[in-house]
């Protein structure tokens, strides 16, 4: 019989995930835009310039947008984003954020009364930093070891693969209490408590070629590389009383870093139906963007108060302050995989007046449920390829656990004088998960052979507003902009429909037959300033 030492992994992110091996749920925080950032002006309006176009940040929404372009521009962007929730020990409410920079050149073209563009921009497209405390009373028993258990007993039992969490739960002796009846015993759990500290970005290379037509219709053709980086820390404890009366206790900190790359491409256009009209209608289609990444080995330490006694056939605790039984997780946990993102379908509708008054109102559609995953296929027998192994299971999963996401963008500006302008606009992003979605783990995916983790969360709707001003003075303009990002979350630390697979036991009976979500607050605060030079 093996000592008990209890491992589990809980986190949370904004927005609020645990970064593991791929899964639905991390790969929409990971490598979806569900957010609005990039120049002031583009910030200020909400994103809403589909149709109105000549913003550098246009550059990955509707490529057209550059066409409209008649001078050079050079911008650059920064500024700071702010949590409304209390940060986790340690870690600050806040953070420094670089936001974009960029230039257009802009040339008259010979062939119509328009003019041929070149656009190149940097510019972020998601900020994974954010840190949370979390803590939960209610399990009656629930546990994500029991979890754990079930997923060895009916799928990992009798195998070597020393990756996947419920083997190294096995390893660090959550598991072997065998009373006698040849089964694999369950423990139960009483609260648990969350430290997570995540930090990274997913940055966007665009470039763009771009022109009009007798300044009526406007093209544009973008190509994007996509960069991730991304970096945690966790701590996570979960405690249990039993018939003793004292509580065993055991703690879990870690550490993981994913990076990877991706290319998509942006093809759009902006035309005006109406000659003599400044109304103009936008549409564009961005195709999936196909990334690689490559998470490496993820460290991580339990600590424990508990010991198993092969003589009495009991547990002990451990009662000297400081003095645990410790586990280090095996070297080599290292998993390539490949992602390919939704196709996103947009259509947007603008006009201005007198030049004082701009608005433009879009709409955007995003096949989240069609997300495809699988490995790089580095080689095949002749030689190098690009192509990939399905992973069907992942796949299907992702079906059954993502909604397709709406997104509806509203903006203004307001031009009281030439050299200012004021501005404001609004998001909707609907719920990207199902209702009822869950992690299944049972599914035959190699990816859950390499988790770290069994938590997940059900995001609710986004509601973004943001508010901007702008100043102009001759070739040079400054803009400023602020943006509060409105969203909760339904946290479950593991899957309460997966609890089976153990040996009943007094000790180990749960009191509990669903576990109930924690509701997180994702609220975010961001300021930006651009400065910019057109000549």
């Amino acid at each position: 019989m093996k000592k008990y030492i209890a491992l589990s992994c809980m986190a949370l992110m904004v927005p609020a995930l645990s970064m593991q091996a791929q899964n639905p749920y991390n790969n929409y925080q990971m490598v979806n835009t569900h957010d609005i950032i990039g120049t002031s002006r583009y910030v200020g309006m909400g994103g809403a310039m589909g149709a109105l176009g000549a913003d550098i940040s246009t550059i990955s929404n509707n490529p057209a947008g550059i066409g409209l372009y008649r001078r050079n521009d050079i911008s650059m962007t920064m500024g700071g984003v702010f949590q409304e929730e209390d940060p986790a020990e340690g870690d600050n409410r806040g953070h420094f954020s670089f936001d974009q920079i960029g230039f257009v050149a802009s040339f008259p073209s010979e062939f119509s009364d328009g003019s041929l563009n070149f656009g190149l921009n940097f510019q972020k497209k998601a900020d994974y930093s954010f840190s949370q405390y979390c803590g939960y009373d209610g399990l009656n028993g629930l546990s994500q070891a029991a979890q754990l258990r079930g997923l060895y007993q009916d799928f990992y039992k009798g195998t070597d693969n020393g990756a996947s969490l419920p083997v190294r739960a096995y390893d660090a002796y959550l598991y072997d209490m065998d009373n006698g009846s040849g089964g694999i015993m369950g423990v139960k759990s009483d609260n648990n408590t969350l430290y997570r500290y995540t930090h990274g970005n997913l940055y966007g290379l665009d470039l763009n070629l771009s022109g009009a037509v007798n300044n009526q219709l406007f093209l544009g053709l973008t190509m994007g590389i996509d960069f991730a980086r991304y970096r945690s820390d966790f701590s996570y404890v979960e405690q249990r009383a039993d018939e003793f009366g004292y509580t065993q206790d055991y703690e879990i900190a870690g550490n993981q870093r994913i990076d990877g790359t991706g290319f998509n491409f942006k093809l759009g256009t902006i035309f005006r139906p109406f000659e003599d009209s400044p109304f103009r209608i936008g549409l564009a289609i961005e195709t999936p963007t196909w990334y690689r990444m490559k998470q490496e080995d993820s460290y991580y330490t339990i600590y424990s108060k508990n010991e198993y006694n092969d003589k009495t056939n009991t547990y002990s605790y451990i009662n000297t302050p400081g003095d645990y039984q410790t586990y280090d997780s095996p070297d080599g946990n290292y998993l390539d995989y490949n992602v390919f993102s939704p196709w996103k379908f947009r259509v947007a509708m603008g006009s201005t007046v007198d030049n004082i008054l701009a608005w433009d109102v879009e709409y955007e559609y995003g096949l989240y449920n069609c997300t495809k995953m699988g490995y790089p296929r580095d080689y095949d027998e002749d030689g190098p390829t690009i192509d990939m192994d399905k992973d069907r299971a992942m796949t299907e999963l992702n079906d059954r656990v993502m909604n397709n996401v709406h997104n509806v963008r509203a903006g203004m500006e307001v031009k009281p004088v030439p050299e200012f302008a004021l501005r404001a606009g609004y998001n909707f992003f609907s719920k990207p998960m199902k209702d009822g979605a869950r992690l299944d783990q049972t599914v035959p995916s190699e990816a859950f052979d390499y988790s770290l983790s069994t938590d997940y969360i059900n995001l609710n709707e986004a509601h973004v507003f943001t508010f901007g001003l702008g100043y102009r003075y001759k070739k040079f303009y400054a803009d400023m902009a602020y943006k509060y990002r409105a969203q909760t979350g339904d946290f479950y630390a593991f899957d309460d429909q997966y609890q089976a697979g153990g040996v009943s036991d007094s000790q180990f009976m749960t009191t509990a037959s669903s576990l109930k979500p924690t509701e997180v607050c994702l609220d975010r605060h961001s300021f930006s300033v651009t400065l910019g030079f057109k000549f």
